[in-house]
């Protein structure tokens, strides 16, 4: 114990903690900032989440041995977040639970599904892109949002009879990740005083919960395979259990999905549109080869492998804008370097922090898109990405948010060339994982 306590009084603690809140307003305030002036501490920095301590490591080598080593954690944390809205979904189980639950989504995610995925997000894309006006005046985070919502849910599930579950997602699910993001932010206590905030939570969770319940009973009468993610879930039996999903599973990574998509592809999408109408040179590449490979339009998938260019843009993208944080809470003691920390202790890392450090990526805060290019690209590099997470935890649906941004950002810009206004700086805004555009005020121009 003496040894425990000493490790752990050598640990320094992050400057700014006030009182009660701890560092909870400098995360809520500007996360980026905070975060990015946690690496001078060293290998480990104590931050707090109110009166709570928590343990945030800085360095590539110490976040993979937390990912690769899963049976260490649990997510105690993120479970309190999302409890309401969110049951038992595949990113808070542990153990044998959580291989399952990964193996019984995994059809969902098959390259046969990506493909089909593929075509409706396509099409969805072109109809988006087409439908802008020439010389207007637009907050394209605005309309990046709608394209991303309307995405999502026709992948989920199809047919006329889900558009009232569609309604409830284009509602509920924007204000429940804001308010997922806020909620895991704040020290318990507060948390759990927000009583009109925690009431609204659990209505509207309720409220979107009924409405896909409703469209999973219908699949399960019909009993026909749509070729979307829903009749993947329902109709797989694990090979090694068994094991087939309950309404209330199949409910809870629908809404899993729903909030990945919504919040971190309209996120992602608006640093790629953002990053490359910030660089002239950029720009004219990706135009270049867009005016080679797909003319006029439309977009099609088989497109994509043609758009070397583009896919390293939105690969830069990627790393620049990654999640700005992701936590564990420590089943036992765990070692991590010198330091040993106790059952329960809260563990936390930035992806965003690691890929915006020299160390690991040469002028790191400069979006340089040929730095992913075959013949400059290192395998430290390659180690150090963590946007959608390594080991057990990556996320099984980052095929497919890649395919659907680069599907949608070449859509964009084949046929238009945005003016951005020069009166207004683009910032960060904490409303997810990943950080995204505050706004991208602009102006249109056919090409």
């Amino acid at each position: 114990m003496t040894t425990l306590v000493t490790q752990l009084s050598a640990v320094p603690t992050a400057r700014g903690r006030l009182p009660v809140l701890g560092h909870s307003l400098s995360i809520l305030r500007n996360p980026l900032d905070f975060m990015d002036s946690l690496s001078e501490y060293g290998d480990i920095v104590r931050i707090y989440l109110g009166p709570r301590p928590a343990y945030l490591v800085t360095t590539v080598e110490l976040i993979r041995h937390i990912s690769l080593n899963e049976d260490l954690w649990r997510r105690d944390e993120l479970a309190e977040s999302i409890k309401e809205i969110c049951l038992n979904s595949v990113n808070i189980l542990t153990g044998k639970e959580h291989e399952l639950r990964r193996r019984m989504i995994a059809p969902a995610f098959k390259q046969a599904r990506l493909a089909e995925y593929a075509v409706i997000t396509a099409e969805i894309a072109d109809k988006w892109a087409d439908g802008m006006r020439d010389g207007s005046d637009v907050n394209l985070m605005e309309s990046i949002h709608s394209l991303v919502l309307e995405t999502v849910s026709s992948t989920l599930f199809t047919g006329d009879f889900t558009e009232h579950a569609r309604e409830q997602i284009r509602i509920d699910i924007p204000w429940l990740l804001t308010e997922v993001i806020r909620r895991g932010s704040l020290p318990a206590r507060v948390r759990k005083s927000r009583l009109v905030a925690n009431w609204r939570f659990a209505r509207r969770s309720a409220r979107l919960r009924a409405a896909i319940r409703a469209v999973v009973v219908a699949y399960r009468l019909q009993d026909a395979d749509r070729g979307d993610v829903l009749s993947a879930l329902i109709r797989h039996t694990d090979k090694a259990t068994g094991a087939t999903l309950s309404d209330d599973e199949i409910i809870d990574e629908l809404i899993l999905v729903m909030a990945g998509g919504v919040g971190s592809q309209a996120s992602l999408l608006g640093w790629i549109l953002h990053e490359t109408m910030s660089n002239p040179v950029v720009a004219a590449k990706v135009y270049g080869e867009l005016d080679e490979i797909v003319g006029s339009g439309p977009v099609e998938p088989q497109h994509l492998a043609s758009l070397p260019y583009l896919r390293m843009v939105v690969r830069e993208s990627l790393r620049m804008w990654a999640p700005w944080v992701s936590t564990r809470t420590a089943d036992g003691p765990v070692t991590l370097g010198d330091v040993t920390l106790p059952d329960g202790a809260i563990v936390a890392y930035s992806p965003y922090m690691v890929h915006r450090n020299d160390d690991y990526y040469e002028n790191a805060n400069v979006h340089d898109p040929e730095r992913w290019s075959a013949d400059r690209v290192s395998s430290a590099e390659k180690s150090a990405s963590l946007t959608f997470g390594i080991g057990p935890r990556r996320c099984p649906g980052n095929h497919y948010s890649v395919l659907a941004i680069s599907l949608q950002a070449a859509a964009f810009f084949t046929r238009w060339r945005p003016v951005p206004d020069a009166n207004f700086v683009v910032t960060p805004s904490n409303k997810d994982f990943v950080l995204s555009p505050s706004k991208l005020p602009v102006r249109l121009a056919r090409r």
